[in-house]
């Protein structure tokens, strides 16, 4: 897990956790996890805290570690997605035209038939419009294709 995250970003992971952890015996509860967070630059919700602490009511620095790698995975992908949108965006108008989506798609390495693609812009394209927004776009990257 190390690997994954520069040494500097542990280090100031593992104090932002240690500031919290008052008695030092390596765990923070809830009141505290929101602390960390808020110090990290996050406002999490008071359900995301109590997602988090739903099993022991506390977090070790393990637990809180993996934690933080998967919100900057979940940041980067979202990150990585909103570009592609803006590549695809020929005429940057904020959408994708089914068009152009048709030639992205047939690119997809996989078997996607244009029966495959016909029927994903259906599904994804609520408004019939022809086109995709950029929410219809994350329900297409997130939900439709692996």
């Amino acid at each position: 897990m190390v690997d994954t995250i520069a040494k500097e970003e542990l280090e100031r992971l593992r104090r932002a956790f240690s500031v919290f952890d008052k008695n030092g015996d390596g765990e923070i509860d809830t009141v505290e996890l929101t602390n960390v967070l808020r110090m990290l630059g996050k406002n999490p919700s008071p359900a995301e805290v109590a997602e988090i602490m739903k099993r022991s009511g506390t977090i070790n620095f393990p637990e809180f570690l993996a934690m933080m790698l998967q919100k900057k995975k979940c940041s980067q992908l979202d990150a990585d997605l909103r570009t592609s949108f803006q590549y695809y965006d020929k005429n940057k108008d904020g959408y994708i035209c089914n068009e152009e989506l048709r030639s992205v798609l047939r690119k997809h390495p996989g078997p996607l038939s244009q029966v495959d693609i016909n029927m994903l812009i259906q599904e994804v394209d609520r408004d019939g419009d022809g086109r995709l927004n950029y929410e219809e776009f994350l329900t297409l990257m997130r939900d439709w294709l692996p």
